[in-house]
């Protein structure tokens, strides 16, 4: 701006402003435009960047109500869960008993010791079953599962199958954070898919690496687990829809954030915003150098701070997971994630992580 001020006086002397007047009305109506523009453009790029952060606070409620579910309500001994038309025969002997007792009581007694013995018989059976059952599919997948013992997936090693599902949902949380954003500065050595190696046992880990969507793998595992703990009756029909539903939900968070990640603003409707802020700038300095004189270039800097800074900061936000400061805080919400689920499962849990020079990622 100086420079054509300068090349303007040299040329045509105190004459300029009658040679180069153009005035103010055309840019009043281009900047109101202008403003208008870069407001649409702001508000789709927080848009998307707050239902961003929505998802990803979803996924921290996920997490935390299949561990609660899983380990703080579920009985964890195997054969513990019946199923309902087994609870309910159960119940009806107990009646039946309870009938035949009213009328004669000797026959009661007799009948009575013979419905307890079949019912401890049932019950024997129903967990020797459940056993042969968890065994089966232990020897099947080479997984131990060993009550009170430590969960180490290094060594293939849980204490229930609750526990591996919960290390399979904190390990999505971490693998989800990969695909989004594969790497990050401020993670430094350990990344997202060391964080996520940590919860998978090596046929696990193995899988998952050679999948296209890890992540979605992850979900399918613990599916299967699932499955097997339902057929082989260590949880019931009711308990075993709602953590596949609690399952879905991280499927349709994971999908709704790579739609967010997969579909950028249109190309031209920031090209847009963005020449037509150029020209104004470039053209402003005529319209207000007859009046302004050589305090031109400091007002013409300053709407150019405010279009051009309005501008960037709507670039900035409109990708909400890549690695930039204001951009989410993906690894510190995994973090959390990681956190919650290993207090749920009593294990000693690592620290939140801070902010380093007022940024969080």
């Amino acid at each position: 701006v100086i420079a054509v001020l300068c090349f303007e006086l040299n040329l045509f002397g105190d004459s300029s402003d009658q040679v180069f007047t153009i005035s103010m009305g055309p840019f009043t109506a281009i900047g109101v435009a202008i403003s208008l523009f870069l407001g649409f453009h702001n508000n789709a790029s927080y848009s998307r960047w707050w239902e961003a952060r929505i998802l990803w606070g979803t996924q921290v409620i996920v997490v935390r109500n299949l561990a609660r579910f899983l380990i703080g309500i579920m009985d964890n001994d195997v054969g513990a869960h019946a199923s309902d038309k087994e609870y309910g025969e159960i119940e009806l002997l107990d009646e039946s008993s309870s009938f035949d007792g009213s009328q004669n009581l000797s026959s009661s007694m007799d009948n009575g010791n013979d419905i307890e013995h079949n019912m401890n018989a049932r019950l024997s059976s129903m967990k020797s079953e459940g056993h042969a059952r968890s065994e089966l599919s232990c020897a099947k997948s080479s997984v131990s599962y060993t009550t009170g013992k430590l969960n180490d997936p290094a060594i293939n090693a849980y204490s229930s199958w609750q526990s591996h599902i919960v290390y399979l949902g904190v390990a999505h949380s971490h693998a989800f954070r990969s695909q989004m954003r594969p790497s990050c500065k401020m993670d430094g050595s350990t990344s997202a898919l060391d964080d996520r190696d940590r919860f998978l046992n090596p046929q696990e880990k193995q899988k998952v690496s050679s999948s296209k969507n890890p992540a979605n793998i992850i979900l399918l595992l613990a599916s299967n687990i699932l499955g097997k703990a339902h057929r082989s009756k260590e949880i019931d029909t009711y308990s075993m829809i709602h953590v596949q539903k609690i399952l879905d939900s991280m499927c349709e968070i994971q999908t709704a954030c790579e739609r967010i990640h997969n579909t950028p603003l249109p190309l031209a409707y920031s090209l847009l915003v963005h020449r037509t802020t150029v020209l104004y700038v470039i053209m402003l300095p005529f319209a207000i150098a007859k009046t302004q004189g050589w305090w031109t270039p400091v007002f013409t800097a300053f709407v150019a701070y405010t279009y051009f800074g309005l501008d960037q900061l709507a670039k900035e936000i409109q990708e909400p997971m890549k690695d930039r400061p204001m951009c989410l805080a993906l690894s510190a919400i995994c973090r959390t994630i990681e956190i919650d689920a290993l207090e749920a499962l009593g294990e000693k849990t690592p620290s939140f992580l801070k902010a380093e020079r007022d940024v969080l990622m």
